[in-house]
């Protein structure tokens, strides 16, 4: 009894070591059709480390349009780019935790006429 005592002990103490800041939400949400939007949000599971973490809004041809530079606040990263032309545009997205994995993705979403 003391054995599995302990060991649930252990893995209660170990499980935020195994985190990692994740994406679980962004807006405009991956897939989506939208009107330009003014602001990009990216929301993860833990608070970033702003020196590693970060994103690039790009267009088709793969240029970087993200304007004012990136913010990166407690869960979030914010873009805020200029007026965006109809077409198809990707986040590129890295984060880091406080445990230094570094993670990365893409959203991807469509800007209509």
């Amino acid at each position: 009894m003391k054995f599995l005592s302990c060991v649930a002990m252990l893995c209660l103490i170990a499980s935020p070591a195994l985190a990692n800041a994740r994406l679980i939400k962004s807006n405009p949400a991956n897939g989506t059709k939208v009107k330009s939007p003014h602001r990009i949000v990216l929301t993860f599971s833990e608070a970033l480390e702003p020196a590693f973490s970060g994103a690039l809004l790009l267009d088709k041809d793969g240029r970087n349009l993200n304007g004012e530079p990136v913010k990166v606040s407690g869960k979030l990263i914010t873009i805020r780019p200029e007026r965006l032309e109809p077409g198809r545009y990707v986040v590129s997205w890295h984060s880091a935790g406080h445990e230094g994995k570094r993670l990365e993705g893409r959203i991807h979403f469509t800007v209509r006429p």
